[in-house]
């Protein structure tokens, strides 16, 4: 947003600045018949504010539009969730407040520049006099440079962003997710006591697969490729011979039945998967008798370095469990490898269900119809117990995505955006410059200069200055990335692939050129079909 908002002050700089020059010798008329300077500034100044405020009336406006039309959005999750939209009292004032300032200042710096006491040279020579901006490091040469790097930066970190983003939350699944059925139940919810509701769990996969061609059925606390919320980590120490390392690691702990893995179609990198017997383990707390657990890679390296984690024991703060596995990392929906520890569901899960529900994995190739086989299942045990949230693996996925795809399409209307300030501005510029500089071309063409190289003329100096531009914004962006990167870790991720991609590296400044030059070759081409001689008599 600062990226954005330097652009445009930059441009806005730049028409004021070209506004102010092209009336130099209209207010050197006016000194000459006696308004004062002050008189003068403060006119420049009311026009400048004037035109600041028309226009952050206007972004309001459509700011106020944009919010009502986002209100109306709904992410597709299986929770209802509401966005609060509406415009902040707070934004607005900054806004207002921005506005006022870039009236006030970009209209300032014309306003004295115009009114100097030297009239002479302004009244004899007009808008063909040579004015500061052309020396090599002239104001606007220098603005033109900011706003080229600005724009690539710009440009650089939201396609940074854009296709990190987009590949860590790709989530590829070993197998059709479409092929995966999602089912919840709260046999708890339903009215069954505890015991039942722990006797139902306990054999329902086995009558579940014998209700149609099912290839694989496991239950879990939640959903395959969730997102854990932020409180849901614990802190794990390692057991070694009985006496407990200080050193405490958080990780993420899912509880998951037999065959999770299998389901998933996941082989354990070491060890081996849950059990049934595993399933009907009873945890006690106690420091001796272990459950099972299986740890994912990061977890492991966590946890146990480069040494190899199965057999060792870990300890929460309830229980003390074995690792019997590793399995790779799997990604969540938002495209995250975390550390987890993968615990198996318990009688006590089953006696008591998450405020989910216990998830029904069923996996098979026959089709919606194994659906209504299994609620067929359902109903003959009792038909009062309800299922919901039931949906394949690939539409789950597809919301989990929802928030991602967000970012990315915000994201990448920023860097567009971006990109259609730098091009107006480079245009104004360009244009402007070719249109002071008339009598100088037109003097060049009298005297032999041919069509193309005044083209060359005006298309090496934007060369030079979008050059420069290229490589300051380059190394802006390197040294912005390392800095966000380490204020916080939110897009380290993102960060590390999105270097990493020469496509963009090498896209995103070829195209900014390719726009820039665009935008002053445009100018430069007009400035080639100059006439010398209407040039020349018109001062």
């Amino acid at each position: 947003m600062g990226l954005v908002i330097a652009l445009a002050c930059m441009n806005l700089a730049n028409m004021l600045i070209a506004r102010g020059a092209n009336r130099r010798k209209e207010l050197a008329i006016r000194l000459a018949i006696g308004a004062s300077r002050f008189r003068l500034i403060r006119q420049m100044m009311a026009e400048g504010i004037l035109l600041s405020l028309l226009g952050g009336m206007a972004g309001f406006a459509l700011a106020y539009g944009l919010s009502m039309l986002n209100s109306h959005f709904t992410p597709p999750m299986a929770v209802p969730l509401e966005s609060d939209f509406s415009l902040d009292w707070r934004a607005g004032v900054f806004a207002f407040g921005l506005a006022l300032v870039c009236g006030v200042g970009f209209s300032l710096a014309p306003a004295l520049q115009a009114t100097k006491a030297d009239l002479t040279p302004a009244l004899k020579e007009g808008s063909a006099l040579r004015l500061p901006g052309y020396r090599r490091f002239g104001f606007r040469n220098l603005l033109m440079v900011a706003q080229v790097a600005a724009s690539l930066m710009l440009l650089l970190i939201t396609g940074f962003l854009v296709i990190g983003i987009s590949e860590t939350s790709s989530i590829q699944t070993r197998f059709d997710p479409s092929t995966m059925y999602l089912l919840s139940m709260d046999p708890v919810r339903d009215g069954y006591p505890p015991e039942k509701s722990q006797a139902l769990f306990e054999k329902l996969t086995e009558r579940l697969k014998a209700s149609g061609p099912v290839n694989s059925i496991a239950l879990a606390g939640e959903e395959p490729f969730s997102a854990p919320d932020d409180d849901e980590g614990s802190q794990l120490i390692v057991e070694d011979a009985g006496k407990t390392s200080p050193l405490q690691q958080s990780v993420i702990e899912e509880t998951v039945g037999a065959g999770y893995f299998a389901a998933l179609s996941e082989p354990m990198l070491a060890g081996r998967e849950f059990e049934e017997r595993d399933q009907r383990s009873q945890p006690d707390g106690s420091k001796t008798v272990s459950l099972p657990a299986v740890l994912n890679e990061s977890a492991e390296h966590r946890l146990f370095g480069n040494e190899n984690a199965v057999g060792k024991r870990v300890r929460d703060q309830k229980q003390s469990y074995e690792v019997v596995g590793v399995v790779r990392d799997l990604k969540n929906g938002i495209g995250i490898s975390q550390s987890v520890a993968y615990l198996p569901l318990t009688p006590r899960d089953f006696a008591r269900p998450p405020a989910g529900g216990i998830t029904i994995m069923v996996r098979s190739d026959a089709g919606p119809d194994v659906l209504s086989g299994i609620r067929n299942e359902i109903a003959f045990i009792d038909p009062n117990l309800n299922i919901f949230n039931v949906q394949t693996l690939s539409e789950y996925l597809e919301r989990s995505r929802s928030s991602t795809r967000f970012s990315v399409q915000t994201y990448g209307g920023i860097g567009v955006f971006g990109l259609v300030l730098a091009a107006i501005g480079l245009a104004g510029i360009t244009a402007y410059s070719v249109a002071q500089r008339r009598k100088e071309i037109a003097i060049r063409m009298a005297l032999g200069a041919s069509r193309s190289q005044v083209l060359r003329l005006v298309l090496r100096e934007g060369t030079a200055l979008v050059g420069v531009g290229t490589v300051l914004g380059f190394l802006g962006a390197i040294a912005l990335v390392k800095i966000l990167s380490s204020l916080t870790s939110i897009f380290v991720q993102a960060f590390r692939i999105g270097t990493d991609d020469l496509r963009l590296l090498i896209g995103a400044p070829a195209l900014l050129a390719a726009v820039a030059m665009l935008a002053c070759y445009l100018p430069a081409r007009r400035s080639a079909q100059i006439d010398p001689l209407k040039a020349l008599r018109e001062e």
